[in-house]
């Protein structure tokens, strides 16, 4: 037994064998040695997401309001670098070289799920005619179409957009072809919508997401024929809705769109386009009624377009909207008693405080 453990020189087989071990150990660890490092030395990754939605709104020609709301979402594993990007600012400024610096209007913050904490942010710029409590940028900023150029500094980083509104959308109503007056409507005449464009689409008659299940209802065919089951990115789209209220600021029930889509399917939310001007008889609309037209264009940038980052843990969707709304009040004709006139002729009621008719 000790001839065969003292071999090759005399050197026992398990000082061999021990020795063989010790050389693959340390050709291990030189290996390791080696390999790069650098995945350990960089700091966890955040990514910044940027949702920008302008808007300009025209409300009966006098309320007008230009609004700039952008969403910044912020994702890191780390959470204590959330708590800086409350310091975060955004610069507005328009074509003729006037700045804005807005800080964050909210701030929300969920705890790290799935390896990663968030933190909302949202900025607004508002300008609005009628309103100047809502107001908080100077007098006359939105004044021109664009481009507004946006600026955010975020965690030492750099962010920077820019976007133009688009054409005005417009919207107006005659009875007995002339334009109503005081938007008040004599829900004994025939009533006339007109827009312009004229003719417009594709159209939604319901406010829905046009990503959910009614959507892809309304997309089944292509749908069927494409093998593409996601919803498709439309731009631009319109929304278009006639509703009637109370007029005492109750639940408001929209008009059935049949009576003013052309294409409109039951159940569904969605035309491929619609047409101008739309004539409903008279007393379609009851007295006290308050009917709200509402037509609204948008137009949505491809992804991550509008905007540029820093780095590739970046991205962004832009969308702007041409709003404009009609509030209109039905009201029931004055009556002869009311006008102080006969029924049957005209003349002066015997009594009445108007002899010669006059006004």
């Amino acid at each position: 037994m000790a001839c065969c453990d003292m071999a090759r020189g005399g050197i026992p087989r398990t000082l061999r064998v021990l020795a063989g071990r010790a050389w693959a150990a340390l050709a291990a660890l030189a290996l390791c040695a080696a390999l790069p490092l650098k995945a350990q030395a960089v700091p966890p990754a955040d990514h910044v997401r940027i949702e920008c939605i302008a808007l300009r709104l025209n409300v009966n020609d006098y309320s007008i309001r230009h609004q700039i709301k952008v969403l910044v979402t912020v994702a890191s594993s780390d959470e204590a670098r959330l708590a800086l990007v409350e310091n975060a600012l955004l610069t507005v400024a328009n074509p003729a070289g006037q700045t804005v610096n807005l800080a964050v209007r909210e701030y929300h913050e969920t705890p790290k799920q799935f390896k990663a904490a968030n933190a909302r942010l949202l900025f607004k710029a508002v300008e609005d005619s009628a309103d100047s409590a809502m107001t908080n940028v100077p007098a006359g900023f939105f004044t021109d179409t664009g481009p507004y150029k946006l600026t955010l500094s975020l965690l030492g980083k750099t962010y920077g957009g820019e976007f133009s509104f688009g054409a005005p959308l417009k919207l107006s109503v005659e009875q007995e072809g002339r334009a109503v007056s005081n938007f008040t409507l004599n829900v004994e005449q025939p009533v006339t919508f007109l827009t312009e464009p004229a003719t417009f689409g594709p159209v939604y008659y319901k406010r829905q997401d046009p990503g959910n299940f009614f959507f892809q209802m309304a997309s089944i065919d292509q749908a069927l024929e494409s093998g593409d089951y996601h919803a498709p990115v439309e731009s631009p789209r319109y929304v278009f809705q006639i509703s009637i209220g109370d007029g005492e600021g109750g639940p408001a029930r929209l008009l059935d769109p049949s009576r003013y889509i052309s294409g409109f399917q039951p159940h569904l939310i969605r035309s491929d386009s619609t047409t101008t001007p739309l004539t409903f008889a008279g007393n379609e609309f009851a007295a006290g009624d308050a009917v709200v037209v509402d037509f609204m264009r948008e137009e949505a940038a491809p992804p991550d377009s509008g905007f540029c980052g820093p780095d590739a843990n970046f991205s962004a969707q832009l969308v702007v909207q041409e709003r404009v709304v009609c509030a209109l009040h039905a009201e029931a004709p004055p009556s002869a008693e009311e006008l102080g006139t006969s029924p049957a002729t005209g003349a002066p009621s015997p009594g009445s405080n108007n002899p010669s008719g006059a006004g």
